[in-house]
């Protein structure tokens, strides 16, 4: 059985202001969480068989999300090579979402890059297209101020080893580096670009001290192209329900952990960050490596970029997809996969344990519903269809490890 998720709820937009870091953490949850209104209900999965033939590393779904009174969304398996083709003409982006340490999700980010970089030589070949920068690889794992060393590698002028000390990978990055060394070492020998999406640390620090206020303008301008935009996008009902689902459960699970103490990059503040400032961080990170993207793909028409980022940014969509899916409208493509996902990154942080966790495609949740424009929040435990306004996929695509 597959499982949907629904928010109806409606908290206060003043509670999301970026303007208001300050804002007391227990206002803040009291305004969201006591709206939302959970309900559960069966969804049905269309049977098919992967090919003979299919990769042992690649095994493809797409996901159809449903807010029609039936309910009903699906998963349905695609060939591998159907996929790869599909997505070799994107033009824009594809977003793996990764679990840092899981040497799994690393060889899926291998087959897929080699596959779409062959398909993609396929289709220049055949179309006398360019033969060049046609696809980068975007790494949340390297902040943006180390772009040179990252260019330098990929000409092959640095070693692995001096482009591990260059980016300061052991100090910016806490997962292990072996994991991601078969990806790189890829990009460098088939030459494709490895493009730095992620936010200075010494910017992070200020974000997580201060709050987002206290991040110099000149600072900001180096992550945020359209303020405007990233303003906007915090408004409607279906990223209030993405915070309340994703990112406020994330922040309790975080606190529960003692994590709050500490920056993403291991420094340690004066005081644990309140909700605001692990909002306006969060907030920075997902709008910084979007504008990245954007850039990167606006610089290069006709490109595709990869990007390499954790499960929490892509799932759901309103986090570095939709923020992308924003600044390019219809002009680009914006493609979202989950790798190897499990029960686990597709419910609240915390409320799912190991012992109860499932890599079965067919247990996750599917899609989070959210209400309508102008319906008040209730608390009534019945679900009412009348007041759903969409609803967010879980992704475009779930990739799974077939070994």
């Amino acid at each position: 059985m597959l499982l949907v998720s629904a928010a109806l709820f409606g908290f206060s937009a003043d509670a999301l202001s970026l303007d208001s870091p300050d804002l007391d953490r227990r206002s803040a949850l009291q305004q969201s969480l006591a709206s939302i209104a959970p309900a559960m209900v069966a969804a049905s999965v269309l049977e098919s068989t992967m090919p003979a033939n299919a990769s042992p590393l690649l095994g493809a779904y797409q996901v159809f999300p449903d807010a029609s009174p039936k309910l009903d969304p699906k998963i349905k398996s695609i060939k591998e090579n159907k996929l790869i083709s599909s997505l070799s003409k994107k033009v824009g982006t594809v977003w793996l979402g990764e679990h840092h340490n899981a040497e799994g999700d690393h060889l899926l980010q291998v087959d897929l890059l080699r596959k779409l970089h062959a398909s993609q030589r396929r289709n220049n070949i055949l179309t006398r297209g360019a033969k060049s920068h046609n696809m980068a690889v975007g790494l949340e794992q390297v902040q943006v101020q180390f772009q040179p060393v990252l260019d330098a590698y990929v000409k092959g002028e640095l070693s692995t080893e001096e482009m591990r000390s260059g980016v300061e990978w052991d100090k910016r990055w806490s997962w292990s580096f072996e994991g991601y060394r078969p990806v790189l070492e890829l990009a460098r020998d088939l030459k494709i670009p490895l493009i730095a999406l992620n936010v200075d640390s010494e910017d992070m620090l200020r974000v997580a001290a201060g709050g987002f206020a206290n991040l110099p303008p000149e600072n900001r301008a180096k992550y945020i192209q359209d303020p405007e935009g990233f303003a906007s996008f915090a408004k409607p009902r279906c990223f209030k329900c993405y915070v309340e689902y994703c990112i406020l459960s994330s922040f309790d699970m975080h606190e529960k952990l003692g994590l709050l103490q500490y920056t993403m990059s291991g420094e340690k503040l004066e005081e644990p960050m309140n909700f605001m400032k692990f909002f306006s961080g969060r907030m920075l990170w997902d709008e910084a490596m979007a504008s990245r993207a954007y850039r990167w793909t606006k610089e290069n028409p006709g490109g595709l970029m990869v990007g390499l980022v954790g499960a929490d940014h892509v799932k759901f969509g309103n986090g570095i997809p939709g923020r992308y899916d924003r600044m390019v409208g219809k002009t680009r493509d914006c493609v979202s996969m989950m790798l190897n996902p499990s029960l686990i990154d597709t419910q609240p942080s915390g409320s799912v344990s190991m012992a109860q966790n499932s890599y079965d495609p067919n247990e996750l949740t599917l899609q989070l519903l959210y209400s309508k424009e102008g319906v008040d929040a209730t608390t009534d435990d019945r679900f009412q269809i009348e007041n759903i306004g969409g609803s967010l996929p879980l992704a475009d695509y779930i990739l799974t490890s077939k070994t």
